[in-house]
């Protein structure tokens, strides 16, 4: 039975999303929990997208199983009070209180104020977005940066948010790698890169599925056909193997009604026939004998001269500018200088591979080209073929969009 990914639940939606917890948030996890033993606070600043209000969930579920302190998430807006917030604590406090201010960036400045004055088992752990320790003084040198996802993170995220799914819908460490350069860490992008990605495999996946759909249509039509066509001739053949008695009967009518006069000229003209064939055989055979050069000359066959085509390679130019700029190609290798490029691009023993020269960073660089492919998926198999040789290189997939850009510097 055929897959059917687009009729599967998007992987990265609110209710499916894991909640992934990366080792730079376990440090911070373990220095918040030895903070609330003395009571007091820390402002926890995050960029836009960094996951500080998953970071305050993942805070409370850890500490919830922490039998030495207790914790309460609570979110504040431009309207909350300090008396809503601390009436909302426990009244018999006998362990310390961590308690989550998520969105403290949206609470007044009198309200932060409040949250800095020490209470007896309180610690106030605040999530704001960057700028709300420039609002009160005496955040300056209590606050930290929430860190943001290192490259390992994000694969490690991706493998465990897309565990369970088709194979296709799997990313690899080369396009976890791409999408945590386009996300610049931040976990709200990473997702939505991630989406755009799954979206692209899923796309190509239905497309090679159309395309097989459709060529296992136009076989089934051509075995038909020929099915056809081979009945066609089998009566073609039998209606003709049965008029050939006919034939030979109506021969043999004729010949018994001819008179007897003509069937001794027929004699006659026979007799003649084998005398002037007897005589032909024998001058063949004195001339066999007289001439035995001739004999093998006759009887080997005269050499047929063949013709050698060689089809031309195009230039990378030439080749480059027929792709279209929507698809990918892979690169192999790269270097700045052209002869090791060229001597590596000989020993592959590819079609479709090419060296071009592009300037990087100011620097000229001799790269290697493989093949052209309509989607990512199509190359990321592709590459799975290569021998472990040019996987050391570590094959990049690129689209014909950048490196057109960068041909053109």
């Amino acid at each position: 039975m055929a897959l059917q990914p687009t009729k599967s639940k998007n992987p990265f939606g609110k209710e499916q999303r894991v909640l992934f917890l990366p080792e730079s948030w376990k440090r911070l996890i373990s220095v918040t929990r030895h903070k609330a033993i003395n009571s007091g606070y820390t402002l926890v600043e995050a960029e836009f997208g960094a996951g500080k209000s998953t970071f305050g969930l993942i805070l409370e579920k850890r500490l919830l199983l922490d039998e030495s302190v207790d914790c309460q998430r609570v979110q504040v807006h431009p309207l909350s009070t300090y008396d809503q917030i601390y009436n909302q604590l426990p009244k018999d406090r006998k362990r310390p209180v961590v308690v989550v201010v998520d969105d403290a960036h949206e609470a007044s400045t009198s309200l932060l104020v409040h949250l800095t004055e020490p209470k007896e088992n309180v610690f106030w752990l605040l999530l704001g977005e960057a700028g709300t320790s420039e609002r009160v003084s005496d955040f300056y040198n209590n606050h930290v940066m929430l860190p943001l996802f290192t490259k390992q993170d994000c694969y490690e995220f991706l493998l465990k948010q897309l565990h369970g799914r088709p194979k296709m819908m799997q990313l690899s460490q080369m396009q976890s790698d791409t999408i945590w350069y386009a996300s610049k860490g931040l976990p709200k992008y990473i997702i939505e890169q991630a989406e755009k990605s799954i979206q692209r495999l899923v796309s190509g996946y239905e497309s090679n599925e159309s395309f097989e759909k459709a060529d296992k249509g136009w076989w089934t039509t051509a075995i038909l056909a020929v099915a056809v066509l081979a009945f066609v001739i089998a009566l073609f053949v039998t209606d003709s193997e049965e008029s050939k008695p006919t034939n030979l009967q109506n021969q043999n009518l004729q010949v018994i009604e001819e008179t007897p006069d003509e069937t001794s000229e027929l004699e006659k003209d026979a007799n003649q026939t084998i005398s002037d064939s007897n005589k032909s055989e024998q001058l063949q055979l004195e001339s066999e004998a007289a001439d035995p050069i001739a004999k093998i000359a006759l009887s080997e066959p005269e050499p047929v001269p063949t013709e050698l085509v060689v089809v031309a390679k195009p230039e990378f130019e030439q080749w480059f500018e027929s792709q279209s700029r929507d698809h990918y190609s892979v690169q192999l290798y790269s270097n700045t200088k052209q002869l090791a490029a060229d001597e590596f691009q000989h020993s592959l023993d590819l079609a479709d591979s090419y060296v071009y020269k592009a300037t990087v960073n100011d620097e000229v660089r001799y790269r290697v080209l493989w093949g052209s492919y309509a989607t990512r998926a199509e190359a990321e198999q592709a590459i799975s073929s290569l021998p472990k040789r040019i996987l050391n290189q570590q094959p990049w997939i690129r689209p014909f969009s950048a490196i057109a850009n960068e041909i053109s510097q």
